[in-house]
């Protein structure tokens, strides 16, 4: 019967255990006169054969009249579109899906006999597997953060997203027994399958996880870069901290080296590290000799025992940026003045212009001014006060503001646009004139002001006193003079005496008091900083820092000079945000791929108001080529923002490129491998006992690979299928129709016949 079916035309013959029910019928019935004529005209051609002048025997012509017959009733069936509707029962074999799990916690050497979790894996699928396909139909897969057809080549990587990949397994597979999947149990989307297990389930589909690797803390050493900035500006020096940790691998020294992608050499190596259950910090201070984009890298090498070298990379994304601290220094004739300014000028990454009000009026200009001077301090234009990144204000009386019946103090609230929105900083200096003691309550520099402002009959505090830092200023880095925590402590109270104060009042809520002089009637605010919008304002009561400089040792740290470079390079805002220059803002700057990353663009313009309804384009550019535009549009609740998201579908280096106007902004993201699974790279046997029992079926370990044969239900499947089949548009119908004519006419001729 199996010969019969198959030349039907029947799928998988062999399957079917017999047929229960058949039915013929004309899919395109013809007339009854048209039958009939078929029929007439068949019987007269099988009829000329039985003529009086025919030679043949009559055996030839009976053969040659059903030759006839049997041409026309091939015709009347194709005419009429015969089919054949046939009910057959058929015993199939099980289809069973095999999903190998290919994340980059399966490239952990801890299975069986210290190999990989993926090479166990394989050698599982090779071994006690072999069975199942010689009783079962196998679809294989691999998965990370997709599912992908089964590639014996694929190396371990990526992120892990289990549950998915069982769930879109599902449903491309409409008639699968079961489901086995060899993998970790590790889910880096942490999706537990408490939605999908009774779907699953009421499908009659179980799911029979085979768990890899130890369910211990395996042997890891990690670095991860645990402080660094994403710009630094060329000519500076930045400042990059890693944390070394292990687990379970004793105590060993190992080398770390800070590589910079495109260069072969180290730019500095660590001998003799030690490892061992403490975490280890690690910093290092690199001075980028060309801007551009760079790729800093800590590697830590000469670990022994551990299961993956992969944790032992950390890579930090840098900008490099030729741009230098553009600072506004407005100031008296003073040793203040002389001596800082004397600094800030040498300091290689600030650019510095000073103005001195003079005695008898007018201003004294020095340095690169990014505004006309006119004799009136302040530039006269909001636009020429954002050019500048950092604003010093001295000892300057709050009468200079009302100059020319300025009653409403223009320029004052222009620095307060200059912070908040500009996102510059602000430094207020102490003097004779300043804060209480020139009135300056109920202005606008006491709204910016860090602590309150408030008049008092005794404004200036006199004699030499000694700087008190506060508990959470040493641990600020404005005020780091030292890296050690107890050497800070010490240099801040080594410093030499400062001469008089300004007494201000409390610190606001949300701003940091960093210093205080100690008084009898209690502390006074010395030094304290706040965020106002954007930017930031650090004040400070005292004028003599200058003391620092002239009066240290001759030998030792210059810590006024530290002091300073901190506080200008803590203020300044990000070069990369000018006006209508797009700026790309995003919280990371790699992710795992699969994952999508919400970027925005935001536009300012000369005086860094929100710039609304712009013409946006952004370009995104995958690894593989491909571009995809965008044309984002701001938000009423978020003018000047131009958000947008990207999902990273490819693994690699993707090109973010967003055009405003002539001006584009490029910026990569990187689609990584997914290593924040190895955060816990344990195998989950229990979470994955759980879904499977969920579903109807049954976790493994791998050395259990006989009680997952029996586990399968492997017995065939007994259904019923409907087949209708063509049978005036089979080929063997055709073939017959042919062959009948061409027998006819062969017979024919051989006995000497036309």
């Amino acid at each position: 019967m199996t010969f019969f079916l198959r030349f039907l035309g029947i799928d998988s013959p062999g399957s079917v255990d017999r047929v229960t029910d058949w039915l013929w019928r004309a899919a395109a019935p013809l007339p009854v006169w048209v039958v009939v004529l078929l029929a007439v005209t068949g019987l007269l051609a099988a009829g000329l054969n039985f003529l009086r002048h025919n030679i043949m025997t009559w055996r030839m012509r009976a053969l040659l009249a059903g030759i006839r017959l049997t041409g026309v009733a091939l015709l009347l069936l194709m005419l009429c579109q015969l089919e054949l509707r046939l009910k057959l029962v058929r015993d199939l074999r099980p289809t069973v899906a095999v999903l190998t799990d290919t994340s980059a916690s399966m490239g952990l050497r801890d299975a069986e006999g210290g190999s990989a979790r993926l090479d166990a894996a394989r050698e599982f699928a090779k071994g006690p597997l072999k069975e199942l396909a010689s009783r079962a139909d196998v679809v294989r897969y691999n998965f990370n953060w997709r599912l992908e057809p089964d590639s014996s080549s694929a190396e371990p990587g990526h992120s892990t997203r289990l549950i998915d990949a069982v769930a879109e397994t599902a449903r491309r597979e409409n008639d699968l027994r079961a489901i086995v999947v060899l993998t970790d149990g590790n889910d880096t989307t942490e999706n537990h399958g408490e939605l999908l297990a009774p779907m699953l389930a009421a499908r009659g589909l179980p799911v029979f996880p085979v768990v890899f690797g130890s369910t211990n803390a395996p042997k890891l050493a990690r670095v991860k870069i645990s402080s660094a900035a994403s710009y630094v500006r060329l000519g500076d020096e930045l400042r990059l901290a890693a944390t070394l940790s292990a687990t379970d691998l004793g105590e060993q020294n190992v080398v770390v080296r800070l590589m910079e992608e495109g260069r072969p050499e180290p730019l500095e190596t660590r001998e003799n590290v030690h490892l061992g259950k403490e975490p280890v910090e690690i910093a290092f201070v690199i001075k980028p000799d060309r801007e551009g984009e760079r790729i800093y890298r800590v590697v830590v090498d000469g670990v022994k025992n551990a299961v993956s070298q992969s944790l032992q990379v950390a890579d930090q994304h840098v900008s490099v940026i030729n741009a230098k601290i553009r600072v506004l220094y407005l100031d008296i004739p003073r040793d203040e003045r002389k001596i800082l300014g004397q600094w800030l000028a040498r300091d290689p990454v600030v650019d510095l212009a000073t103005l001195t009000m003079l005695p008898k009026g007018g201003w004294y200009a020095q340095g690169a001014l990014y505004h006309k001077n006119a004799g009136e301090g302040l530039p006269g234009a909001e636009a020429d006060l954002h050019k500048y990144d950092v604003i010093i204000l001295g000892d300057i009386p709050r009468s200079y503001f009302r100059e020319g019946g300025d009653i409403s103090e223009t320029k004052m609230e222009w620095l307060a646009g200059f912070v908040s929105r500009r996102g510059g900083g602000l430094i207020t200096l102490g003097g004779r004139s300043v804060y209480a003691a020139g009135q300056y309550q109920d202005s606008a520099l006491a709204r910016l002001a860090p602590f309150t402002i408030e008049a008092t009959n005794d404004p200036q505090v006199s004699k030499p006193f000694r700087i008190t830092p506060t508990v959470a200023g040493l641990s600020h880095p404005l005020m780091a003079l030292e890296a050690d925590p107890a050497a800070n402590r010490e240099a801040w109270f080594d410093l030499p005496t400062l001469d008089g104060c300004n007494r201000v009042g409390k610190v606001k809520p949300g701003a940091s008091l960093l210093a205080v002089r100690d008084l009898k009637e209690g502390p006074i605010p010395l030094i304290a900083i706040q965020s106002v919008g954007k930017g930031q304002v650090l004040g400070l009561a005292i004028d003599t820092t200058w003391r620092w400089e002239m009066m240290r040792p001759a030998v030792g740290e210059d810590y006024f000079r530290k002091f300073w470079g901190s506080a200008l390079r803590l203020l300044a805002p990000d070069p990369r945000i000018e006006p209508d220059r797009p700026q790309i803002l995003h919280e990371q700057s790699s992710t795992a791929v699969g994952g999508t990353i919400s970027l925005a663009t935001r536009l300012v313009d000369s005086v860094y108001q929100p710039v609304r309804g712009a013409d946006v384009r952004v370009k995104v550019k995958s690894p593989s080529g491909r571009i995809t535009q965008y044309l984002p549009r701001d938000g009423r609740d978020s003018p000047g923002l131009y958000q947008y998201e990207i999902t990273l579908d490819e693994p690699g280096d993707w090109q973010v490129s967003v055009t405003n106007k002539d001006k584009t902004v490029t910026e990569k993201i990187t689609a990584g491998t997914g290593m924040e699974e190895l955060d816990d790279p344990r195998a989950n046997l229990s979470a994955m006992t759980e879904f499977a029992q969920a579903t109807g079926g049954r976790a493994f370990p791998a050395s259990d690979a006989g009680g997952l044969l029996k586990s399968l239900d492997l017995a065939p499947r007994r259904v019923s299928d409907t087949v209708v089949i063509a049978v005036w548009n089979l080929p063997l119908t055709m073939v017959l129709l042919i062959a009948m004519v061409c027998l006819d006419c062969w017979l024919r001729k051989r006995r000497g016949m036309v």
